[in-house]
C-alpha cells in the first residue's frame, strides 16, 4: 500500500541537502519503489514528503544509500519520521509537476 513518509529535521542547511542529493545520484539511479519526493526548509529545518510504495521499501532505501549519504554530507543529528497510509492522490497540473520536478537537484530544476 502506499505510504506517506513525513520527514522533520532541525538544523540540517540546504547545502546539506543538496550534498546528500548529489551523493545519492538519483537521477541516474532512482530509488526503487519511491514515487514522489518533495523538500522544503522552513524555520531552520528540512521538511519533506515522500510517498514510497510502502514503509519497508523507504527503510531499505534508508538503510542501503541515505544513511551513508548522510553521514558524507556530515550530518549527525536524526530526523523525526513517520508514516502515513495515503488516503488519495491528486494531481490537477501534471505538466507543471514534471516541469519543476525534472531533476533531483534543486538548481537544476529552476
Amino acid at each position: 500500500m502506499p505510504t506517506v513518509m513525513s520527514m522533520e529535521w532541525p538544523g540540517v542547511t540546504q547545502d546539506q541537502y543538496n550534498q546528500v542529493m548529489r551523493a545519492l545520484e538519483l537521477d541516474k539511479n532512482p530509488p526503487s519503489g519511491c514515487m514522489l519526493h518533495m523538500a522544503a526548509f522552513n524555520s531552520g529545518m528540512l521538511r519533506c514528503m515522500d510517498i514510497w510504495e510502502s514503509q519497508q521499501v523507504f527503510e531499505k532505501f534508508q538503510k542501503e544509500r541515505l544513511t551513508a549519504a548522510v553521514q558524507k554530507a556530515g550530518i549527525t543529528t536524526q530526523p523525526k519520521v513517520q508514516f502515513f497510509p495515503v488516503y488519495n492522490i491528486y494531481v490537477p497540473n501534471m505538466e507543471a509537476i514534471r516541469k519543476t520536478g525534472s531533476s533531483s537537484m534543486p538548481t537544476a530544476a529552476a
